[in-house]
């Protein structure tokens, strides 16, 4: 696991020992590098998210425990990651649909294409079907229902056409515009005043600005705000995706560390659909 980020690699550490904590409270150091493998670095993320800036763990001798704050974190942490994965489900469901978006999606080439555990994916499927509304059909397949349609489309209250799939509409409130595949069809957009766009960056900035964080890192985070922005009105290609994403990455790793002090609470957990639309309004 040597090619993870350190960001990630210390994520992975915590979510490890908060899950073997779930048999025991105190946890074997050898049994939690086994579980977490994120190679040579595991003592000195030992160090780090047991010091005192972090203080999500205690360790003595060959034993580590998990305190408060690491389960607070965690699960913020893993409350995060339903959001990102309940995002990519509804996201592959539109995008297999068919022109219409509504047709139906077996269930196995649903599993497959995202790569999710069975029970994983059908707990999400559940929830949409029984508590959202977003889903039907038989055991074998999935649709999309209508509201589930909209729920992708129109999350963030901004009206599309009929007819035409789009499925990335993120840009800056600037003059320029860039074709855009779908299904059949060729399109172009300009984005000099996309709703979803300002809603979302407002909202996304808002969230910032209002955080109980350093000032230093709220300037910081909001200029990678500001060139996610910027970025976003050139000319759509690998390259200028690349570089969003990368922005976009580096906007979730500042929150991530200035969050550790936020008295507010949960700026991270707060921000990440925010952060999940950006991108998936934009990725092909």
């Amino acid at each position: 696991m040597s090619i993870l980020p350190f960001e990630e690699k210390r994520k992975r550490v915590l979510l490890s020992l908060y899950q073997l904590t779930q048999a025991s409270p105190h946890v074997d150091v050898d049994e939690l590098e086994k579980v977490a493998d994120v190679g040579n670095d595991y003592y000195d993320i030992l160090r780090y998210i047991g010091g005192p800036a972090k203080g999500w763990l205690k360790k003595s001798n060959m034993v580590v425990r998990i305190t408060a704050e690491g389960i607070d974190r965690a699960e913020e942490l893993i409350k995060m990651q339903m959001v990102e994965k309940e995002g990519m489900v509804l996201q592959k469901i539109y995008d297999l649909g068919g022109p219409s978006h509504t047709d139906m999606v077996p269930f196995n080439t649903l599993e497959r294409e995202l790569g999710m555990e069975f029970d994983d994916l059908n707990r999400i499927l559940l929830d949409f079907e029984r508590n959202r509304g977003w889903v039907g059909g038989p055991d074998e397949a999935v649709e999309l229902t209508p509201a589930g349609v909209r729920e992708v489309e129109n999350s963030s209250g901004d009206s599309r056409h009929g007819g035409t799939t789009i499925q990335n509409i993120f840009h800056a409130p600037v003059q320029g515009g860039f074709i855009q595949g779908g299904s059949g069809h060729v399109q172009h957009n300009t984005y000099t005043n996309n709703p979803k766009f300002d809603e979302t960056i407002t909202a996304l900035t808002r969230l910032i600005q209002e955080a109980n964080i350093d000032s230093a890192d709220k300037e910081d985070i909001i200029k990678d705000v500001e060139r996610v922005k910027e970025l976003a009105a050139r000319e759509k290609n690998p390259d200028s995706l690349e570089r969003i994403n990368r922005r976009i990455d580096m906007i979730k790793t500042g929150i991530e560390a200035a969050d550790t002090v936020e008295k507010g609470g949960q700026l991270l957990l707060k921000t990440t659909p925010y952060l999940v639309l950006l991108w998936q309004l934009l990725s092909p």
